[in-house]
């Protein structure tokens, strides 16, 4: 290894590339100059991992069998944490997740981003293992523990070979069960995602999204980012991220799944032998947003030479049928073949891009059409989108657009299905905020259900030029 960076990675074989602010400080005057700093690292020898301290002995009591419904096989833990398993015969790996009811939604308005933060932080450190001792026992698994949250549930992912499935239960559980959550490494992860929040702004798609999505649905959990803002994420404490792993992931609407190559029962007794802590609790209960009964925007000027424009309606909810019908006129809309493109783009030249599809959360939904323009062409574009609209309004979709919709649809599905990983993400959707496992059989005949009648019905019901919300950034300053 040594030979090959020599070899390779010397100085003077280097290229730069420097992307920076013009007021930061120049890093370097020439290559010469850059030749030279790069010359002057010195390495040094890391650290040795400390030996791991032993881990709890496991309870012996395995998982008790429940029932088989749509290819998965249902069991309980001895205190009733469902486990999901699904045999996906061939696959080299076994994908693990486990996921929670909950979090963001929860989370008060000077909490955004607590429930992210806590789940990044749980991977810092444990009463058996230090940070680097989590991070190389889940490489030399062959994987890495991701940690997500969204708006109704956050968890835990780990993907690792099927032989190496025992070694990655013991230490995805110890991690979710028995994190110390470290005062440094907490402010680390707080840096992290202060850092992560700053970027936001400068994304011309994510910031008008996340503009029209605070107007959408004001005070509700949904209209505040589920990353936090600076000043909810600057006030959180480390010891409220231990409460909340307390009051929200020991005691919780936990769901575990696996999607694997192995036998069902002995991959549920390893679970339930591994996450014995965990107790059962309801979901969360809370109130459905209400979308504003007026066109709102937000808006805010960059030194940008484009414009963007993120203009939304309201839209079916995850528990909504009507949320096929509405994904499908995303896929119309959408795409290089998409009306949206098509009008907007080839024949009136008013964007760089566009796009439009459905937003699903499980008390709500949002429908996004996305445009980016030049400053100049704001309002035509603004006028473009909302006769596209109006179209959809007005006249069914014609059946070769629909045909190729929902040829898509299913396509993209069935190519998915080839993944364990999207197995388990859509076994555990199901689950957690669905009608029941069942869905998991039933996509490609609610897609091939849908009719052209009932598209335009959905655009009908959402659509209403007076009640949409924009978020706009507007470039100032700039000509391309």
């Amino acid at each position: 290894m040594q030979r090959v960076a020599r070899k390779y990675l010397a100085e003077q074989s280097a290229a730069a590339l420097i992307y920076r602010p013009e007021t930061s400080p120049v890093v370097a005057q020439d290559a010469a100059d850059m030749q030279r700093l790069l010359g002057d690292g010195r390495s040094e020898r890391l650290e040795a991992i400390p030996p791991r301290a032993v881990p709890a002995t496991p309870q012996k009591k395995g998982a008790e069998f429940e029932k088989d419904e749509a290819g998965v096989s249902v069991f309980r833990t001895a205190q009733g944490v469902p486990l999901l398993v699904r045999r996906k015969v061939g696959t080299p790996i076994a994908s693990i997740g486990i996921y929670i009811v909950g979090g963001a939604v929860e989370e008060a308005e000077n909490e955004a981003g607590l429930t992210l933060l806590t789940a990044r932080t749980m991977l810092k450190g444990t009463t058996t293992r230090t940070a680097a001792q989590i991070a190389e026992d889940a490489e030399m698994l062959g994987g890495t523990i991701s940690a997500s949250a969204g708006s109704d549930s956050f968890g835990w992912s780990f993907s690792v070979p099927n032989a190496r499935l025992l070694e990655a239960l013991e230490l995805l559980g110890d991690v979710v069960q028995r994190p110390t959550i470290p005062e440094d490494s907490f402010e680390t992860e707080r840096a992290v995602a202060l850092s992560n929040v700053a970027m936001l702004r400068d994304d011309m798609y994510r910031y008008p999204t996340r503009l029209a999505s605070s107007v959408a649905f004001g005070s509700h959990p949904y209209g505040r980012p589920a990353m936090g803002t600076e000043e909810s994420l600057r006030a959180i404490s480390a010891e409220q991220a231990r409460e909340w792993h307390r009051s929200r992931v020991l005691e919780s609407a936990a769901v575990i799944g696996i999607v694997a190559d192995v036998d069902v029962k002995e991959a549920a007794d390893l679970v339930a032998r591994e996450f014995g802590v965990l107790e059962p609790k309801k979901s969360p209960k809370v109130g459905k947003p209400r979308w504003p009964k007026s066109v709102k925007i937000a808006a805010e000027s960059r030194d940008k030479s484009q414009t963007a424009i993120a203009l939304t309606f309201p839209a079916p909810s995850r528990t909504d049928d009507d949320r096929f019908a509405a994904s499908l006129i995303g896929t119309v809309a959408s795409g290089l073949g998409g009306r949206f493109f098509d009008e907007l783009r080839d024949r009136q030249s008013l964007a760089y891009t566009v796009h439009a599809g459905l937003s699903e959360k499980r008390l709500a939904g949002i429908f996004v059409s996305y445009i980016a323009t030049s400053p100049e062409k704001e309002e035509i574009a603004r006028s473009g989108l909302l006769a596209e609209f109006a179209k959809l309004r007005e006249l069914p979709v014609g059946e070769d657009e629909l045909s190729r919709a929902k040829q898509y649809t299913i396509g993209t599905h069935a190519i998915a299905q080839e993944l364990g990983a999207a197995v388990l993400a859509e076994m555990l959707d199901a689950w957690m905020f669905g009608e029941g496992l069942h869905e998991l059989t039933e996509h490609d005949a609610r897609v091939r259900s849908v009719t052209a009648e009932q598209m335009r019905d959905v655009a009908r019901r959402y659509f209403d030029p007076a009640r949409r919300v924009e978020g706009i950034v507007r470039g100032v300053g700039r000509t391309v």
